[in-house]
């Protein structure tokens, strides 16, 4: 695919142009649908291995669908989320990535944390466990990871889950957000809480923990209540709804946790008031 003289200009643009003017693109309508079709009929149908053109990721092999998984590949998924890892994963640690999907942050995480860190990718949906599963295999630098098929709640168990016609929406029954999606499908997954899966299972605690769980922060977030008191983690998490803002805002900043949305400087929040009905924010644990 990389011959086709359209998808090596893409993959230039990605590795050269800063991340503002790549974005300015998409916010052309026209010329971001345009883009889509050019390079839509440049790729060939179907997954196949390729090669990250830019980002946190580039030169880290996937499997993707390049006429839907575009963002992957460029470097352009969650970009303020890359940039956090950047500046805050360090070599050595435990990283939780709480909905790993197909693994794009979990292997992220493990660039970041190297050879001395561990990364416990966990995710509930069977078709993604196995393309994380193969994405972590095209990497030498993702030994240190660890898959985890489970969904994180509050309490261990078999707990039901809500299947989309998007693999990466979703969610546990229980979750809050997203009214507006239909659900054709439901499976039964096995759940665990994170405080069960450090102090019953015995395995080690997070220094940092990633969640985008549609909605299901809302009971991950108390089943770890004892990690956060305990070993008080970095957080960053995806709020998908106002309740779950509040949920995380009520039980984070009693324990001196300071919320800082995912934008440009990280501003300081003072109020569950001041995040929207879907924000991404760094929960930072007190000094």
């Amino acid at each position: 695919m990389a011959t086709h003289p359209l998808v090596s200009l893409a993959s230039w643009t990605a590795r050269h142009l800063p991340d503002s003017w790549r974005r300015a693109f998409y916010r052309v309508p026209p010329l971001a649908r345009f883009l889509r079709k050019q390079l839509n009929q440049a790729v060939p149908e179907g997954r196949g291995m390729v090669e990250v053109a830019a980002g946190g990721l580039q030169g880290a092999r996937l499997n993707l669908d390049l006429h839907k998984e575009k963002d992957y590949w460029l470097g352009t998924y969650e970009t303020e989320l890359q940039e956090i890892v950047r500046d805050f994963v360090r070599p050595g640690q435990v990283v939780y990535d709480v909905g790993a999907n197909i693994g794009y942050i979990s292997l992220l995480m493990a660039r970041a944390v190297g050879s001395r860190g561990q990364v416990f990718a966990f995710e509930a949906l069977p078709e993604n466990i196995s393309r994380l599963r193969e994405n972590l295999a095209l990497n030498d630098f993702a030994s240190g990871v660890e898959v985890v098929p489970a969904a994180v709640v509050d309490r261990g168990g078999q707990v039901r889950f809500l299947v989309h016609d998007s693999t990466s929406m979703g969610k546990v029954d229980g979750s809050v957000g997203r009214s507006n999606q239909q659900y054709p499908g439901e499976l039964w997954v096995t759940g665990v809480s994170l405080d069960e899966f450090v102090f019953t299972q015995g395995r080690p605690a997070p220094d940092v923990v990633k969640m985008d769980i549609e909605g299901g922060e809302v009971l991950a977030l108390p089943g770890m209540q004892r990690i956060l008191q305990t070993h008080a983690p970095l957080l960053l998490v995806e709020l998908h709804s106002r309740a779950a803002a509040q949920t995380a805002w009520d039980l984070l900043a009693p324990l001196g946790y300071q919320l800082c949305a995912m934008t440009h400087g990280a501003p300081i929040l003072h109020s569950a008031a001041e995040l929207d009905e879907r924000s991404y924010v760094i929960a930072r644990p007190p000094e």
